[in-house]
């Protein structure tokens, strides 16, 4: 168990391998990704009860996956402006409005990555910006299909999931 701590830098991320002291005083090799914090946002149209997803290539799973907008904070960004910059980013649509859904982490057994989600109610139109390194196909469709296709299996994203069900519970408190 002892040794030398391994660290590895990616473009986003860096792996640590070290060993720690538990609250319990037992010694263990954790694994550690530490990643920066993130936040999805979903669009959502009150009247008609249209979202907008995105089917975007994930080579690091190596499939395309149908999520929602979301990224990574820059240094010293809240999340509530990551949001909207995202969502024009890689939807095209520009918040008038967020509503904070929730915030927790993601893999707290390996990550320290916290992602904040949050529903964009009738967002505007604005201008898609995609890095370099995303390839992304913008969906509109109801909400009741979305769902149908969680139920299927078509829609495998956590966040998404959970975004999608957060907005059918918003939808009815209106």
């Amino acid at each position: 168990m002892e040794g030398e701590p391994l660290e590895c830098r990616g473009r986003r991320a860096v792996f640590k391998s070290y060993v720690e002291v538990l609250p319990n005083g037992r010694r263990v090799r954790v694994d550690r990704v530490e990643f920066p914090d993130s936040v999805a946002v979903l669009p959502l149209y009150t009247s008609s009860r249209e979202v907008v997803l995105l089917r975007q290539y994930r080579p690091s799973i190596g499939k395309w996956i149908i999520e929602a907008p979301a990224g990574t904070l820059k240094p010293g960004e809240p999340p509530e402006e990551a949001a909207k910059r995202e969502l024009e980013e890689e939807a095209g649509l520009k918040a008038t409005r967020l509503v904070k859904i929730a915030a927790g982490y993601l893999a707290p057994g390996y990550s320290t990555e916290k992602m904040t989600l949050y529903i964009a109610p009738n967002p505007e139109a604005g201008e898609a910006r995609p890095e370099e390194h995303e390839v992304i196909v913008t969906l509109r469709m109801r909400l009741e299909e979305a769902l149908e296709k969680v139920e299927r299996g078509e829609i495998e994203d956590v966040k998404t999931i959970l975004l999608l069900l957060a907005a059918r519970i918003y939808l009815e408190t209106l």
